[in-house]
């Protein structure tokens, strides 16, 4: 019994941890899309990583996410994943390391990029910009450069 109150202890503190880093990043960024924006991808980590705890992202896919219901409803259109700029979300395992997952976010404008680069900064362990590598942690002036299109992907890596 005490292991599972131990259990349902953990998983409370880590969705009160996820809910203040969405209250954070609604109130530092607006309720505009970039808020909403750094909403859902918080809310998609949060639940990407309570449901994996710890083992490896092997099986994790968008169909993982979409059936799983990891992803906010504002996310989900059918079978498959978009963001507030009406880009693809794609889902899956690291190809060089199954310890950690990528989130690719497409259609980023340039006017938003660098503050939803800024709302993940500390908890990515990899960021790609339009498929260029970027040293974290990334400088704001250097990601509004690096935030060069009209329509930008970038490519988140956690774990």
């Amino acid at each position: 019994m005490s292991e599972i109150l131990g259990a349902l202890f953990k998983y409370l503190v880590m969705l009160l941890g996820v809910s203040a880093v969405v209250a954070i990043a609604y109130s530092a960024y607006g309720h505009g899309k970039v808020g909403d924006s750094i909403a859902d991808l918080t809310q998609l980590t949060g639940q990407v990583k309570n449901l994996y705890n710890g083992n490896p992202y092997t099986t994790l896919t968008n169909t993982v996410v979409v059936s799983g219901k990891l992803a906010p409803p504002a996310m989900i259109s059918g079978t498959t994943l978009i963001n507030r700029w009406g880009g693809a979300v794609t889902v899956s395992v690291n190809a060089s390391n199954a310890a950690q997952y990528d989130v690719a976010e497409a259609n980023v404008p340039a006017d938003a990029c660098a503050q939803f680069i800024g709302a993940f900064a500390s908890a990515a362990s990899g960021l790609k910009i339009n498929g260029a590598t970027q040293t974290l942690p990334l400088d704001p002036g250097n990601a509004v450069t690096a935030c060069n299109l009209t329509a930008n992907t970038l490519i988140f890596t956690f774990g």
